[in-house]
Formats: C-alpha cells, structure tokens, sequence
C-alpha cells in the first residue's frame, strides 16, 4: 500500500511541477514538452508515471498528445485555466459515439448517399449491441469540433471519408478513441475497401471482353477513394499495353447522379468518337451515365458498356442491371465498430491500415467487344 501511495504522489508531483512551468511561460503555447524519457530521466520516475502526469495535463487542457510529434503546450498564459475537462477518459463507457461525415453536394446535413446509409445503419447496429448510442453530424473543414465533442461528451467517433486532417489531428490529441472509415490517415486506425483491386479487377474484365478505348467516371478527386481506383484502372490499362485518355477521364468534381450524366453528355458532345466502356467510381455516377448515353441515341451495352461501384440497391434494379463492384459497406462497418470498442477499452491506437475485400458482381452492362 505504502508504495502505491508513493506513486500517486509521484505523479502529482511530476504533473504540479510541468503545470507550473506552464503556467509561469516557461513553456509557451505549441512549444513541445520534453519526451516522456527525459521527464522520467528529470524526475527519476517509470514511463507510467510520466504518462500518468501528461494525463492530467492533457485533461486540464494544458497539452495535447500528437501522434508522431509528442505533446505540444495549447494554452496562453493570457488564458484563464481551461475549465473543460477533456470528455474521454479510458475506460469511460457512458457517452455516444459519433459518425462524422463531409456535408453532400448539395451542402446537405442529413445522409443522402446509400454507401454512408448502409455504414451507418451497421454501425448503429454494433454499437447498440454494446449499449452505445450511435448520432451523425456532418463535419467541414471550418466547423467547430472541439465545441461538437464538449456538447456530445462522445466516447468514441468514427470519422467517414474526406474528413480534414486538422480534426482528425484533434481527436487525437484529445485523447478520444477514433476510427477513419472509407479514408486513409497514417496516424489513425483506417479501414476502407480495397479500392485499387476493385477498379484494377474492374478494367481486366473489360479488357478480357474486347474493350481497348476505356475511359473513367471520377468521384470528387480529392478523396482517399477516387486517387486509388483511379490508380486501380491505370494500372490494369498500362499492364494490358493501353492507355487512358485525358478526353476519357471524366468527372472529379461530385458523386452525385447529375454529375455522371453532365460529364458523359459533355464528352459525347465534343468528341467525334467515345470509348467502348466507362468505368464509373460509384453506382449513382454509372446511372447518370446510362442516361446520357441513352440521351444521345445510343444504346448500353451496345454501344458503350458500363461498371459502376458500391453495389447499390440502384444498381441492381436498373435497366439494364449494372456489372459493379461489391465493397461490402457492413463488413467495413462491423470491422470499424470492433476496433472502436477495443480502442475505448483499453486505448490502444493501432495506425494501421485495414482493407475490406472487394468482388465484381457481373450484370448486363457490359458486351462482349469483337477483337
């Protein structure tokens, strides 16, 4: 018992003395601390100990943790002390978690995309099995995070898609488990489809059928996902001694349906000739597309093939059904939630990156091309 008492005045002690050297400007706001090393070396204590310390200050809201850089002083002598306690604590089990997404197009709050849907309606799913209530929000680059986590109190968040690095870089700072969903962060657990071999398998199959002018429906090329499955097709057309032609690569603004028909009526327009196929980078894309070719006289398959990606509900009841991609948006969902809880109950922040297997689901979209 006497040595336990002896640690837990250690760690005040260590914790006192840093937030007075704080306090007195010693350590001004975004210096970065010493390493927990040579504050366990300065003060003769273990790493717990230190970590202990950093804890409470990093509760006081004096300092944050930042992966890969250490931990960094965010208060201003001029400040008042921060009264807001940083809501998450390891082991606290009593908040919401969170699903934080980038508004729509339309600059819409509310979920309009299937694929975010189906995410949601599976995590809320796993969460409600461990007794957690799952809301949405969306998050912009400008918006408040630090005020959405002190209202919400949230135990854990899932960031989904382009979320903006600065509040990725916070949670963590912050301390609040977290996982990045459809999206890449080097610093953060990760989970996505693997969206290189989904196009990469996508164009194969084309090439296999006789296609040899293939062109691309881009997303918002921006995001983690548009980048791969457009290195995806690349990839698969250089292999096969193709290229993809800059009058071929359309899109890159919106995911939305109006963007698929805008781009493929404006390329029709321009263009004496058209590729025999379109690889789409989502299922609404792939339907705009369809229109638009239908729009202008021409017929799918016949005469330009479609793939589309996500495997929606809108996918498969189309006409003509459309050959996508199936990214398996539970299993992506389940896997996040399951890291998630591990993360809450003990903290421990694996930045790993984690795909989710990808197939093509084959329709009637695409032809066989004579070779």
């Amino acid at each position: 018992m006497a040595q336990k008492e002896n640690k837990t005045f250690l760690y005040k002690r260590v914790y006192q003395d840093l937030k007075e050297r704080i306090q007195d400007s010693e350590y001004l706001r975004d210096a970065l601390l010493p390493s927990e090393r040579e504050i366990g070396e300065t003060y003769q204590v273990d790493r717990t100990t230190v970590r202990k310390a950093l804890q409470l200050l990093v509760d006081d809201g004096l300092v944050e943790k930042r992966a890969g850089k250490g931990t960094v002083v965010v208060w201003r002598p001029q400040e008042s002390m921060p009264q807001v306690q940083v809501p998450f604590k390891p082991g606290k089990r009593n908040g919401p978690i969170a699903f934080l997404l980038p508004k729509g197009d339309n600059n819409s709050s509310r979920i309009t995309q299937p694929f975010y849907a189906q995410l949601f309606y599976r995590a809320e799913k796993e969460c409600h099995k461990q007794g957690y209530t799952l809301i949405y929000s969306t998050l912009d680059e400008s918006d408040d995070f630090d005020g959405l986590v002190q209202s919400h109190g949230f135990s854990g968040i899932f960031f989904v898609s382009n979320v903006a690095h600065r509040h990725l870089d916070r949670a963590i700072g912050l301390g609040i488990p977290a996982i990045l969903v459809n999206s890449y962060y080097n610093q953060m657990t990760s989970i996505l489809s693997d969206n290189f071999c989904g196009t990469y398998n996508a164009c194969r199959y084309l090439i296999e059928r006789g296609h040899r002018t293939i062109g691309i429906i881009n997303g918002d090329s921006r995001y983690t996902t548009s980048i791969e499955r457009r290195r995806g097709c690349v990839t698969a057309l250089r292999e096969a001694g193709l290229t993809l032609k800059n009058e071929y690569c359309l899109g890159g603004t919106s995911w939305e349906f109006e963007a698929g028909l805008a781009a493929v009526e404006q390329m029709l327009a321009k263009n004496a000739s058209y590729p025999t196929a379109l690889v789409a980078f989502n299922d609404r894309l792939a339907l705009g597309a369809i229109q638009a070719i239908r729009q202008a006289g021409l017929k799918v398959p016949d005469d330009i093939s479609i793939i589309g990606y996500d495997n929606s509900d809108q996918a498969k009841y189309s006409v003509p059904k459309i050959t996508t991609v199936e990214i398996h948006a539970s299993l992506m969902a389940q896997t996040a939630a399951r890291m998630l809880f591990q993360q809450i109950d003990d903290y421990e922040v694996l930045p790993v990156k984690i795909l989710t297997p990808v197939e093509l689901v084959e329709q009637d979209s695409v032809c066989q091309r004579e070779s």
